[in-house]
């Protein structure tokens, strides 16, 4: 990879990262993002860093280990987690882990958003459920091994949501098509029960998604 590829990538997490802030799905010093580099090596934003404020130069180069090839500090705490999806998960080639607050809170009441409420939960299905896991531990990696390859959307019990694209726009959005999936889904349930969409209507989205 070329110096130049490396430093637009480099550009695109800082940008993503300061996205994520601004639309308020990360905060504080919460969150992580990666992107997948050549030979085994993962582009990663380091820990205790707000990334609001991430410069390029902040972030470090680890290899499959989750050992520091380049760059100064500690990479995040949640590398471990990145390292396993990009090990299951050939196809992706960037992930985001962010916390954001209506679908967090949603877990805490046992609401469960992987069930297909509106028709734009089509474009992020499958969405996965990973049971509540000690953050910055081994145990969250563990907890998403069932759910991969086959979700590209995964929320974390208590703890936030990762989405997988083959960049880094595509897991932009998913993550905030979640969130915003996630406060409509709210602000009808306060005012009564909702239900999912039926079988037929899904399989009449299903048609229409395939016929374009």
């Amino acid at each position: 990879m070329s110096e130049e590829t490396l430093n637009q990538i480099r550009e695109d997490m800082a940008r993503i990262a300061k996205r994520l802030f601004e639309r308020g799905l990360i905060a504080g010093t919460e969150g992580n993002l990666s992107v997948r580099l050549e030979r085994n090596r993962l582009l990663i934003t380091p820990t205790g860093v707000n990334k609001g404020m991430l410069k390029k130069e902040d972030l470090i180069v680890i290899n499959q280990y989750g050992e520091v090839i380049e760059g100064n500090g500690q990479p995040s705490i949640e590398s471990a987690m990145h390292v396993v999806i990009y090990q299951h998960c050939p196809k992706i080639n960037a992930i985001i882990h962010a916390h954001p607050s209506f679908t967090i809170a949603l877990t805490l009441v046992g609401f469960r958003l992987d069930y297909p409420y509106l028709p734009e939960a089509a474009i992020l299905s499958p969405i996965g459920v990973a049971p509540y896991s000690t953050p910055g531990t081994s145990e969250v990696a563990e907890s998403l091994i069932s759910l991969l390859p086959r979700c590209r959307t995964i929320i974390l019990e208590r703890h936030g949501a990762v989405t997988l694209g083959k960049d880094l726009n595509e897991a932009f959005n998913l993550m905030d098509s979640l969130e915003h999936m996630a406060q409509i889904c709210w602000a009808a349930r306060v005012i009564s029960p909702i239900n999912p969409l039926s079988p037929s209507q899904l399989n009449r989205l299903k048609i229409t998604e395939e016929g374009d």
